[in-house]
C-alpha cells in the first residue's frame, strides 16, 4: 500500500458518520489536534493486521493500563479557526474545601523535610441531562489552539476528553523535545517566589535525567509564558540532540512521571500521593500521544480531562505544592483550572 493512501482528507458529515458507527460497535476510536495545527484527526481502531504502524497511546497515571488505538486509515479534516460558536453550560459546581485541608498536610510534610514538592489533585462529579461532545470538542479547539485537544473512546472506560498543553516527549530521528510546564497564575496575579522555584524543579529534573547521556548535547530555551485562557504558566522548551539515534523508550520510562504531575523526590511524592488523595486518578496524568513505526513519539501529559460515563462527568485538575504554598490560593488554582475546561462543555 502506498505510503500516502494511509491518510485520507474527509469532510465533516463523513466523520460523524464514523464516529456514530464506531461507537454502535463499541469500537476505540481518538479525535484530536496538536497544538497550533489546523487538521483535526481521526483513529479508528482496527484489528487488521495491515495496519499502517503508527498508533494512538493511552497510558494511566499508575502505568498499569494501556490502551492502543491502531488505525488501518488516518482520517483528517481541515477546519475553519473563524467560526463562531454558540454552546451552553447552566451548571454551577463546587469544589469540596476539605481539599485545602489536604493541601495544608502537605505544606506541612515539605517543612517537615519529606520532599520539595508533591502534586495534589482532585476529581469532582457532576450529573448531567445532555451534553454536546461535538460542540465541546470545537470549543476547546478554538478556545484553545496551543493545546493538545482530543476525545477518545473505549468500551470499559467511556468516553473522555481534554485539552493539555504540557509536551512530555516529542523524537524525531536524533531530535528530543520536551517541555518543562509548571507553575501557575490567573487573572491579574503576580508571578512570586513560589512560582519559579516550582518551575525550577521540574527544569532541572528534566535536565538532570538528560545530562546522564553523553552522546549528545543540550539546549535549553529561555523561560516564557504560556497563556491557556486566563490561566497562565511557566514554560521551559528544552531540545537534547544525540550524536546516535537512542532508545527513545528507555528515555521516556527515565522521564515519566516528571516532577510537573507528581512532585520531587519522585518517590516520596508519588507516596503521599497515594496514601492522602483518596481516589484513583485514573488517565488524569498519564500521557497520550502518537507514536509510529519508526518510533518517533508525540507525548502529552494528560492534564484539564474528563470523563463521561454514565450521564456523569468527571473533571480533573490539580496544583504543585511548595515549602512556600499558600493554602487557600492553591485550592483556587485547582477550582480555575476545572473551571477552564468546565465552562467549555455543552451539557444541560
Amino acid at each position: 500500500m502506498d505510503k500516502n493512501s494511509y491518510f485520507r482528507k474527509i469532510n465533516l458529515f463523513s466523520l460523524y458518520k464514523k464516529i456514530i458507527n464506531n461507537i454502535g460497535k463499541n469500537n476505540s476510536f481518538v479525535i484530536f489536534k496538536k497544538p497550533y495545527d489546523n487538521k483535526i484527526f481521526a483513529y479508528f481502531n482496527s484489528n487488521c493486521k495491515s495496519f499502517n504502524k503508527t498508533y494512538f497511546i493511552i497510558k494511566n497515571f499508575n502505568l498499569n493500563c494501556t490502551i492502543k488505538i491502531k488505525p488501518k486509515i488516518i482520517y483528517y479534516i481541515e477546519f475553519n479557526k473563524n467560526i463562531l460558536l454558540k454552546y451552553k453550560n447552566n451548571i454551577v459546581f463546587n469544589l469540596p474545601y476539605n481539599y485545602i485541608d489536604l493541601i495544608k498536610i502537605a505544606i506541612d510534610s515539605i517543612k517537615r523535610k519529606f520532599f520539595k514538592k508533591v502534586v495534589l489533585s482532585k476529581k469532582i462529579t457532576i450529573p448531567f441531562k445532555n451534553i454536546s461532545l461535538t460542540n465541546t470538542f470545537k470549543k476547546l479547539i478554538y478556545s484553545y489552539p496551543n493545546s493538545m485537544v482530543n476525545i477518545w473512546y473505549h468500551i470499559k472506560h467511556g468516553f473522555w476528553i481534554g485539552s493539555t498543553p504540557e509536551l512530555l516527549i516529542k523524537c524525531r530521528k536524533k531530535k528530543l523535545y520536551i517541555m518543562s510546564l509548571a507553575s501557575t497564575i490567573w487573572g491579574s496575579n503576580k508571578w512570586t517566589k513560589k512560582e519559579f522555584d516550582e518551575h525550577n524543579i521540574v527544569t532541572q529534573y528534566i535536565i538532570n535525567t538528560l545530562k546522564k547521556y553523553c552522546s549528545g548535547y543540550l539546549s535549553v530555551s529561555k523561560t516564557k509564558i504560556l497563556h491557556i485562557g486566563n490561566i497562565k504558566h511557566l514554560k521551559t522548551n528544552i531540545i537534547f540532540t544525540f550524536f546516535k539515534i537512542p532508545n527513545y523508550y528507555y528515555i521516556l520510562k527515565k522521564l515519566y512521571p516528571t516532577p510537573s504531575i507528581c512532585g520531587y523526590p519522585i518517590i516520596e511524592s508519588i507516596n503521599f500521593i497515594k496514601k492522602n488523595e483518596g481516589y484513583n486518578r485514573c488517565f488524569y496524568t498519564g500521557y497520550i500521544g502518537i507514536i509510529n513505526k519508526h518510533n518517533n513519539m508525540e507525548l502529552y501529559i494528560n492534564l484539564r480531562c474528563a470523563n463521561i460515563l454514565n450521564y456523569k462527568i468527571i473533571l480533573y485538575a490539580g496544583s504543585g505544592i511548595t515549602i512556600n504554598s499558600n493554602a487557600y490560593k492553591e485550592y483556587l488554582e485547582t477550582y480555575n483550572k476545572i473551571k477552564n475546561l468546565f465552562s467549555k462543555l455543552d451539557i444541560k
